[in-house]
């Protein structure tokens, strides 16, 4: 099945639905705030540290941005430019699993631990791998694609985690994307326009389902698709600045009731 269009016949906004694409990590499969904290929680007691668990998760949260491709973006309060993250010159490659061994470096030495970073972000690494769908990601899929739609993925990720995690829940898709594959992260435009060229639709016929607000939404409605944001029951409230989702579910499973899905 083919989405692809000359630019004189480009769909207008309320273009049918002809793709849906799925965010991977808290979206189909486990891996919410509280599940973080704990395998944090796991990482402290097999290294054999002693710390506050709270400190220690916000420490890893925080240095994100600082350690990650935003860096340069990052103001002095801790802040980033948004409208940099989403469309401006796409920053330098660095892997996930290189960034997840700053986070833990940047984390253990604000709490004096001697803790072992690139350990920790190899654990991380195969934790993500084996991590498990949500119950409903399977049905939700296939009847997705019983319905003559194409069905994505787009995730940051390294291609070795993703696809074991995918393989291991045996989800079929018609593309895929990850940040490794493509050099580059959400929310920029660039991976939201390269899943859209690879399942040959215009990006106003797609519908992008993830759990992140700026990542997942915000990108989304950037590169021009549409967007649904699934409220896992662990996060806050939504954050200001933030373009609002076309859609907003609380399962995957009600994703196929939605207008021009069900």
């Amino acid at each position: 099945m083919s989405c692809e269009l000359s630019e004189a016949a480009r769909p207008a906004a309320g273009a049918p639905i002809r793709a849906v694409v799925f965010d991977a990590y808290n979206t189909l499969f486990r891996f919410s705030e509280t599940e973080h904290r704990l395998f944090l929680a796991s990482i402290l007691a097999e290294q054999g540290l002693e710390a506050d668990l709270d400190g220690f998760a916000e420490s890893v949260r925080k240095s994100y941005l600082r350690v990650g491709p935003w860096a340069e973006h990052v103001r002095g309060d801790g802040s980033v430019d948004r409208e940099q993250m989403v469309g401006g010159p796409p920053p330098p490659w660095i892997s996930l699993s290189e960034i997840w061994r700053r986070q833990f470096e940047h984390a253990f030495r604000e709490h004096e631990l001697a803790g072992d970073a690139p350990a920790a972000a190899d654990r991380l690494r195969l934790h993500l791998a084996a991590a498990d769908p949500h119950d409903d990601a399977h049905d939700t899929v296939e009847a997705i694609a019983a319905r003559g739609l194409l069905v994505g993925l787009l995730s940051n990720a390294d291609d070795d985690f993703v696809h074991s995690a995918i393989a291991r829940a045996r989800l079929r898709f018609s593309a895929i994307a990850s940040s490794e594959s493509l050099g580059a992260y959400k929310p920029h435009r660039v991976v939201f326009d390269a899943i859209c060229q690879r399942l040959r639709c215009d990006p106003a016929e797609v519908l992008y389902v993830g759990d992140s607000p700026q990542a997942d939404v915000h990108g989304a409605k950037h590169a021009g698709l549409r967007a649904a944001w699934i409220r896992r029951t662990d996060v806050g409230d939504y954050p200001e600045g933030i373009p609002r989702a076309d859609h907003v579910v609380g399962s995957l499973a009600e994703l196929v009731t939605l207008p021009g899905i069900g």
